[in-house]
């Protein structure tokens, strides 16, 4: 990638930094240097990303960036750090955790005042890092990087990859790999694992400052509450949030893998994509993660264990609710929120643009027939866009192993069309706007790193196209829009 040499400095010093954890007690977070990488390059920069810092690739790729991502030379207004948080992991409480091989920056604010949280991953040993080394393997900085433009791209809510550093600084896993440096940004990253650190601590003046400084820097409208009921406002908030987005995982087939309660954030964006992973043949049961014994994090589950989460979340604020009782509607709150996204979304991958009683049926027998007929979801979904209404429909019938069940959906939703007032090119228009082609599928991941580990890019950069703009289809592109081929075999 080329590098701009000239007035590198002053790409630097366009951006507005803060870090507004600076405001908290130090308990909060430690005070860390990132531990520069040898001889760093940049692998990609994000040009989608950096707009949202009113920069252009052009201006994010120049030597002053390389060395401050890199650590090598910080501006003077950034104070790193890495703060300190607890979690739930697999159900089971752990008090310390915090941000192992994450180091913060601060955040950047845009010329729309909006503000980002820049992160980055990989930079070394922090004082959480307990037996780990800090670091990032390109392999893992990739995963993350194109799974949260995958995300990105459908239009979810999550941290977003803002460019990655390659090196000839070797990290060993299960082999000696490369070193990288994942710089990655969201509008926060506060977890639900910061509030429990000081609540199991019974720490809760803490807790307060903490909730008082959410709001403040994210949820300024709160402060329009009268105080004693901010809290509880707070917590309402973080809970429609958290039921949208397992919504909106759900409606692509999207599966987090480890949704502790450490890697659920109070804004309600993805965030941490470790073994993620797109639904491909519709199954309940599809986990991406071999270390989920118990599948507590399968596809199926996710909904569940968000609700869980934030009952996690509003045991951690029992200490400020009114009578110090976690509310019973908060539950009624999260399963409203849930399924309104949810049908919502449902609705628009079918076309769909008036609502009508019988749609959660209609939908809950869809998924039957998926599930039944071993349907590849996305590809489904992209074809129910050519559905005729007076035609039988093979490119439909041929995806599935029970052609009688998806026809009798097939008839009801016929029926259903009927009721609607678009005509066929203005719904075929919306499906195609929604329903992606091209989906983070696990073959085109695994082919992506295998290549950029062995110094091949190509595949990575080609991926990261067809994902940030997934429903635009491309010509020559049908390898990435299918399934696996039989003979792609991987070592």
């Amino acid at each position: 990638m080329n590098i701009n040499y000239n007035n590198a400095d002053s790409e630097m010093k366009k951006l507005s930094w803060r870090n507004p954890w600076l405001q908290l007690p130090d308990c909060f977070y430690r005070s860390v240097q990132p531990t520069p990488l040898d001889n760093p390059y940049f692998v990609h920069c994000n040009s989608d990303a950096a707009q949202l810092l009113g920069l252009s690739a052009e201006q994010l790729t120049n030597e002053a960036m390389l060395r401050c991502f890199n650590g090598n030379n910080l501006l003077p207004e950034i104070t790193p750090i890495a703060s300190v948080y607890a979690g739930h992991q697999f159900g089971i409480f752990t008090s310390q955790l915090g941000d192992g091989r994450v180091i913060s920056l601060g955040e950047v604010q845009n010329s729309n005042g909006n503000r980002y949280e820049i992160q980055l991953k990989g930079a070394g040993l922090t004082p959480y890092s307990r037996t780990l080394d800090g670091r990032c393997p390109l392999g893992s900085a990739i995963r993350e990087y194109l799974g949260s433009e995958a995300l990105a791209g459908l239009g979810i809510p999550g941290s977003r990859s803002l460019c990655l550093l390659g090196s000839s600084t070797k990290v060993r896993r299960e082999h000696l790999t490369t070193g990288a440096i994942l710089v990655r940004m969201a509008r926060s990253h506060i977890r639900f694992g910061h509030f429990e650190y000081f609540h199991h601590r019974g720490d809760l003046e803490n807790v307060k400052i903490l909730v008082e400084f959410v709001i403040e820097q994210l949820f300024p409208e709160l402060l329009n509450e009268p105080v004693a009921l901010r809290p509880l406002r707070l917590l309402e908030t973080i809970v429609e949030r958290s039921a949208r987005l397992l919504a909106d995982w759900q409606s692509v087939g999207f599966t987090h893998g480890v949704i502790n309660t450490d890697n659920m954030t109070v804004y309600g964006e993805s965030l941490d994509f470790g073994p993620f992973g797109f639904m491909e043949t519709y199954d309940p049961e599809f986990s991406p993660n071999p270390g989920d014994e118990l599948s507590r994090y399968q596809f199926d589950q996710q909904p569940e264990i968000g609700r869980w989460n934030c009952l996690a979340l509003a045991e951690a604020f029992s200490s400020l609710l009114p009578k110090r009782i976690i509310p019973a509607g908060l539950l009624r709150l999260y399963r409203q929120n849930y399924h309104q996204q949810y049908l919502l979304r449902m609705r628009l991958k079918l076309g769909l643009t008036t609502p009508h009683s019988d749609d959660t049926g209609l939908v809950d027998a869809l998924l039957e027939a998926l599930q039944q007929g071993k349907i590849d979801y996305a590809l489904f979904f992209r074809r129910l866009a050519e559905f005729d209404a007076q035609r039988q429909n093979q490119k439909l019938t041929t995806l599935t192993t029970e052609p009688a069940l998806l026809t009798g959906w097939l008839d009801s939703y016929r029926d259903r069309l009927s009721l609607e007032k678009t005509s066929v090119h203005e719904r075929q228009t919306m499906m195609n706007q929604v329903n992606p082609c091209y989906v983070l599928r696990s073959h085109l991941l695994r082919m992506s790193i295998n290549s950029a580990e062995q110094g091949d890019l190509s595949e990575f950069n080609r991926l990261l196209t067809l994902l940030q703009n997934p429903c635009e289809e491309r010509p020559n592109m049908d390898f990435y829009s299918l399934p696996q081929p039989e003979k792609l075999l991987f070592t």
